[in-house]
C-alpha cells in the first residue's frame, strides 16, 4: 500500500512495535475459543442480540459462535482457497486520483497489515470464471448480524451506524508478525490538525479456517484483543499493549466483534505457508464519513498553501 504523506501531526496516537506486550489473560483450549454467546443456544436472536451488547459494554470485544451451516462455511474456505492460488487478491486499496488517496488515507489505519486482500462481491468482473457464492452470502450473514444490534448499541453505548463497508477477505500466512493498531484512531473533532474520523464503529471478523491444531504453539493468523477500557480510547500506545490480552484462534465459525474506536489489536505473528482466512465487515457512520472527507480535502488544501509537500504521496 502507499505511504501517504499527511499534515495530519495530532493523530490519537502513535503505535509502535517495541512495547512490551501484556499477559494473555484468556486464550483458546483444547477445544478452541472460549465463546461469550453460541448462537445454536440462543433460540431467541432478541435475546442473543441483548447478551452481545451487555459483553461489548463490558469489555469492548465480545466472540461469537455463529452457527453457520458447516457445508457454507467448506464451501466458503475451498472458494477463498481456489481465488487465492489464483491470484486473485490485490493491494486493498489503490491511488489513482485525489480522491482514492484520500480514502487510502483514511483507512490506512485499519488496512495497514493487508498487503493483498479480496473484496467480496466487487473484485470479480462479469467474465470472472470464480464463483464466490458462499462468500457472498456468509458476508451478508455478517452485515445482517451486526444490524441487528444496531439500535441496542446506539441506546446502550451511544454507537452510531447507518451503512456496511464491503467485506473483506484476507489471508494472513508466511512469516510475519503484524502491527498493533485500532481501526479509527481519531482525535478531537474540535482539533483541525487532528487525524479525522473515518466512520467505523463497529468491526466484525468471521474466520472460516476448517482446521486449527490447539496442540501446535506455532499457530497464528488470530487475534490479540487488547482488554483496555471500553468506554474509551486507550491514551497511548503503551497503555493499550500494557494490557492484558484476549487470544482468539481463527478456526472456523468464530466471529469476534469489537469496538473500532476503542479496542487495539493485533494479528498473531504466523510462521509458516498454512493459510488463515478472516472475513471483515465494519459498521460505518455515513455523516462521519462525509467530515473526514471534506477534512482531508482542507488538510491537503493547507498543505499546498503552506507548500510542505504534503499532498504527495510515496509507494513502496
Amino acid at each position: 500500500m502507499p505511504k501517504i504523506k499527511t499534515t495530519a501531526s495530532k493523530e490519537a496516537m502513535r503505535w509502535q512495535d517495541d512495547l512490551p506486550t501484556g499477559d494473555i489473560a484468556q486464550e483458546p483450549g483444547l477445544q478452541g475459543n472460549d465463546f461469550d454467546v453460541r448462537m445454536q443456544d440462543e433460540p431467541d436472536g432478541m435475546v442473543a442480540a441483548r447478551k452481545v451488547v451487555d459483553v461489548l459494554k463490558e469489555k469492548g470485544v465480545c466472540v461469537v459462535q455463529a452457527n453457520a451451516p458447516q457445508e457454507l462455511v467448506v464451501s466458503a474456505y475451498e472458494e477463498a482457497e481456489e481465488l487465492y492460488g489464483d491470484g486473485r487478491f490485490r493491494a486493498p486499496l489503490t491511488v489513482y486520483d485525489d480522491h482514492s488517496r484520500l480514502q487510502v488515507q483514511c483507512w490506512s489505519q485499519a488496512l495497514q497489515d493487508e498487503e493483498r486482500v479480496y473484496w467480496v462481491g466487487q473484485s470479480e468482473g462479469a467474465s470472472s470464471q470464480h464463483i464466490t457464492n458462499s462468500l457472498r452470502a456468509l458476508a451478508k450473514n455478517i452485515a445482517d448480524f451486526g444490524g441487528g444490534l444496531s439500535e441496542m448499541l446506539q441506546k446502550d453505548l451511544g454507537l452510531n451506524f447507518d451503512r456496511f463497508g464491503n467485506c473483506m477477505l484476507s489471508c494472513y500466512t508466511g512469516k510475519r508478525k503484524y502491527a498493533l493498531h485500532m481501526d479509527n484512531c481519531h482525535g478531537d473533532d474540535g482539533d483541525e490538525g487532528a487525524f479525522p474520523d473515518n466512520g467505523m464503529r463497529l468491526t466484525l471478523i468471521y474466520f472460516i479456517n476448517l482446521y486449527w491444531d490447539p496442540n501446535n504453539c506455532d499457530n497464528g493468523g488470530g487475534l490479540d484483543v487488547f482488554l483496555s477500557d471500553p468506554k474509551e480510547p486507550p491514551e497511548s500506545a503503551a497503555a493499550a499493549k500494557g494490557c492484558r490480552r484476549l487470544r482468539i484462534a481463527p478456526h472456523a465459525d468464530t466471529l469476534v466483534l469489537f469496538l473500532s474506536e476503542r479496542m487495539a489489536h493485533q494479528v498473531i505473528a504466523t510462521s509458516g505457508d498454512e493459510k488463515w482466512f478472516a472475513m471483515t465487515v465494519w459498521c460505518l457512520n455515513g455523516p462521519a464519513m462525509m467530515q473526514m472527507s471534506r477534512r482531508l480535502h482542507g488538510m491537503r488544501a493547507a498543505g499546498r498553501k503552506r507548500g510542505d509537500g504534503s499532498d504527495s504521496d510515496d509507494a513502496d
